[in-house]
């Protein structure tokens, strides 16, 4: 079994800590048409949804980024391939699917191929199939709408197969959706919903001593409790904090500055004017007035009135913020230190 520490996304149910209650949800509702899973960055979806999947017959996508049919293909023949050892018994046999070895290739244009849509329907003629489609909100919109119609198919007709959407922005995500969207194939569809929460201080305090103790360290008690409280219960950065501290990097500081790096180099994506508003919720703004003088003091410029409210609401979309608190210390940390140049 794999360090607690370990920076790769957990895989098996055993390998998971403190998620019993979310697993078990997902076990009761597994025969659902369509689940949402919802959570803030690195509060451990992925981990998640994969253990889930394990006593299952089913692939996870990684939809990250993906904006082409090449692409949307590439990550389903990845995602079969990662589970071809359970799977290969129930591919067998379907049209456009070569399984090669321990990977598996799909023909999806031209003679003898087969479209997302075709493959499932093949797989619910053979039984309970659980498709999971992680970071949705990330595919661009010619493949999200076609997207979109495979799941509303799905749902109306394919009785075996449940599709599960996650993602980390959830505002995007409700927008891909368009569930109350009269003009989304998928108005209307009820979809069963669960958002992974972040630890408690004690699950934060005992996933530390837990990992430590398996790698044989023993930080200092006030070193575990400013991570417990710095990193604020989000799986991700105590992964980030105890493999750091593992390897060697003992200042706090360090760590600390180690992840902000991180999130800047996320953040350094947004429009200056978008950048500029995040500092200012970082530096203590908390209403949309005053967000908007201290940006502007920031830029130099006047900011309209309807851009502002736009921005406030990508950044809410994007779950960066909420009601102008930031959801995660590390990212407040880092937009105090964006640059507007």
């Amino acid at each position: 079994m794999r360090n607690l520490f370990d920076t790769r996304p957990k895989s098996s149910r055993g390998e998971l800590y403190d998620r019993e209650d979310e697993l078990k949800f997902l076990d009761r509702v597994v025969d659902r048409p369509l689940i949402v899973v919802l959570g803030i960055r690195r509060i451990g979806k992925t981990s998640l949804l994969k253990a889930f999947l394990e006593p299952y017959n089913g692939i996870y996508i990684d939809l990250r980024g993906a904006g082409t049919h090449i692409e949307l293909y590439e990550r389903l023949s990845e995602g079969i391939s990662s589970g071809l050892g359970k799977l290969r018994r129930f591919l067998e046999g379907i049209r456009g699917i070569s399984i090669m070895g321990v990977s598996v290739s799909i023909k999806w244009r031209g003679q003898d191929s087969i479209s997302l849509l075709g493959l499932l329907e093949e797989l619910n003629r053979r039984g309970r199939f659980i498709v999971v489609f992680d970071e949705v909100q990330e595919v661009r919109p010619v493949l999200s709408a076609e997207l979109r119609r495979v799941i509303a198919y799905s749902y109306d007709n394919l009785g075996n197969i449940t599709i599960v959407l996650s993602g980390s922005q959830i505002g995007l995500m409700e927008n891909f959706m368009g569930l109350g969207n009269v003009n989304s194939p998928l108005f209307g569809r009820y979809a069963v919903r669960l958002v992974v929460p972040r630890f408690t201080g004690d699950q934060s305090r005992e996933f530390l001593t837990i990992g430590f103790r398996e790698a044989g360290v023993q930080p200092p008690a006030d070193v575990l409790e400013e991570a417990v409280a710095f990193f604020d219960g989000i799986p991700g950065w105590l992964v980030h904090f105890g493999r750091s501290y593992v390897d060697g990097i003992m200042d706090m500081g360090e760590i600390k500055e180690r992840a902000v790096s991180i999130a800047m180099s996320e953040l350094s994506r947004l429009s200056r004017r978008e950048r500029a508003v995040l500092k200012a919720i970082a530096n203590g703004a908390v209403t949309w007035g005053s967000a908007r003088r201290l940006a502007e003091e920031y830029l130099g410029e006047t900011i309209p009135k309807s851009t502002l409210t736009r921005i406030v609401n990508k950044l809410e979309a994007l779950s960066i913020i909420k009601d102008y608190k930031f959801l995660d210390n590390v990212y407040m940390e880092a937009a105090k230190q964006l640059k507007l140049t």
